[in-house]
Order: C-alpha cells, then structure tokens, then sequence
C-alpha cells in the first residue's frame, strides 16, 4: 500500500505534464498558426494602403507644376505575434517599364536661327512593386504600373480594381495657348507639358523586415522653342488600352486648349500625317511668329 501510495503522485503529475504538453502542441500548430496568418493579412493591408497613397502621390506630381518631394513607409514584414516574434519580409523595388522605352515622343519643328530645326524629347515610365517573402498567409505582393495598382501572386498579376481606368493619361500631357496681342485672332505662344517618370540614380530597391520608404521628388524644367512650324506628339506602349486612353487625352487636351480655341486660328491638325500613333499640328506660316514652351516635369523614384 505504501508503494501505490507514493507511486500515485508521479502518475497524476506525468498525466498532468501531459496535458500540458499536449495543449502547447495544439495551441503551436493551429492558435499560433491562425494568429500569425491574420496578422500578416493586416500587414498586407497596410502595405496595400501604402501603394495606393504612393499611387495618389504620383499623381498629385504630374499635375502640379510646382517641384515637390513626397514619401510613404512601407512595412516590409510582418505576421508577428506576442508568442512568436518570427517576421516576413519583403522587397520594395522601382524598376524600368517597357524595356526603358519610350512612351511618349515630342518633336517640335521650327525655324530658329533661320534653318529648319528638330528639338525632340522623350518621355519614359517605370513601375514600382512589393515582393513578399517568408509569407505566412498568401505570396501576395503589388506593382504600380502604367497608373494602376495590380495585385501579384507569384507570377500571376490581376488589377487592384475590376475596372482599370488609365487615368493617370490626364496628367501626363497638357497643353495650353496665348494669343498675340497685336492680333487676336492668332496664337503666339503655346505651352505643352509632358511628364517623365524615372528611376532616381541610387536607391532602386530595398529588402528586409522592418520599414521601407518609397519616394519621389518632381522637378520642373522649361525651354521657349521661337519660329514652331510643326508639332508632333508619338505615343508608343506595348498595352494597347493605356496607348489608346494617352492618345485621346493628348487629343482632346490639343483640340480644347489648342486647335479649337478662338485665338487659334493660325494652328490645325494635320490630318493627312497624324495616325492611330501620332499627333501633328501644323502652324500656318505668317507674321505671327509661334513660340512653344516646352515644360518637362521629372518624377524620380526610389526605394530605401
């Protein structure tokens, strides 16, 4: 009887160890687990949130005319918990669009110096993107690209919104016109905007779990072009939608402000050479000189 009776304790504190160890392993394989999953999916919101604001960013630059710089933190991991501290991690990247190709070319003719003249320009864009890694919910990542922000899984790429509207086209180009004072029903100066998107010099990408940065500074530069004859404007992009939404907005940004305004009278679309891909306007030779001011607008990216 003593022998049982100092064997039962043993017995009843294994059986208790047990039941110890059983609940942590339950709790380590579906609590823990859960935990960390719905935590990472709050961290994708908050990443998500972030690429849309930058989105709103970059916009708000190609449409105003003064230089601003302008950022937004990005967490680049997370799915950590009170009981597990284990982080994702992540990689905030800007990189060339469409093989650092062109989407926009201007070319403006004129008679400076007194021989015919070709100043040209060429616009590029670039994408920014976040790439999970570590994950503990689902590979889902982002990338801004052509205006609009597209969720990733893997090599899969589907549009944030079910609906994509380019309208980002809108602030990209813009045109405007002045009359000449000494006659009123002809153009002296037209201004013609274009935007650039490029990667900054340095700091292309970042990698890890804690915070990242993206950010953007625009800058503004201008050049009066005297004695236009001819303007052209080519757009080029390998997605058809965002080349056809560019060339309507340049469109109807020439034909408004331009082409159809009552102090225009000396500056036309040249039907016969403007195609699908590209823009021309002719300006009538005269006494009234046309100056074109070329205003570009800068918008460098990076990632740190």
């Amino acid at each position: 009887m003593r022998r049982d009776a100092a064997v039962a304790p043993v017995i009843a504190a294994m059986l208790v160890l047990a039941v110890i160890v059983t609940f942590f392993a339950v709790w380590n394989a579906t609590a823990i687990p859960a935990m960390k999953e719905q935590a990472e999916v709050s961290h994708l919101h908050e990443v998500e949130s972030g690429i849309l604001r930058f989105s709103s960013d970059i916009e708000s630059a190609a449409s105003t005319p003064n230089n601003m710089k302008l950022s937004e933190r990005i967490p680049l991991g997370g799915g950590d918990v009170l009981f597990s501290s284990t982080r994702s991690g992540g990689t905030l990247a800007i990189q060339d669009e469409d093989k650092n190709r062109p989407y926009m070319v201007m070319e403006i003719s004129s008679t400076e110096s007194g021989s015919d003249h070709l100043n040209g320009a060429n616009f590029r864009l670039v994408n920014y993107s976040y790439r999970p890694f570590g994950n503990f919910w689902q590979d889902q990542g982002y990338i801004w690209s052509h205006g609009n922000v597209n969720v990733t899984k893997g090599t899969l790429m589907t549009p944030f919104k079910r609906a994509v509207e380019y309208n980002l086209t809108d602030a990209l180009f813009s045109a405007g016109s002045y009359p000449n004072p000494a006659d009123p029903y002809n153009c002296s100066v037209v201004d013609i905007k274009g935007v650039n998107i490029i990667r900054a010099n340095s700091d292309g990408s970042v990698s890890g779990n804690g915070m990242g940065t993206l950010a953007l500074e625009s800058t503004r530069r201008t050049k009066n072009i005297p004695n236009v004859t001819h303007i052209n404007i080519t757009v080029s992009s390998p997605l058809p939608d965002f080349k056809k939404a560019l060339r309507e907005s340049i469109n109807t940004s020439l034909n408004n402000s331009v082409v159809e305004s009552p102090h225009c009278g000396n500056i036309h679309f040249n039907r016969m050479l403007s195609n699908d891909n590209s823009i021309w306007l002719t300006i009538d030779p005269g006494p009234t000189n046309v100056t074109v001011s070329r205003q570009i607008t800068d918008i460098s990216l990076s990632a740190y």
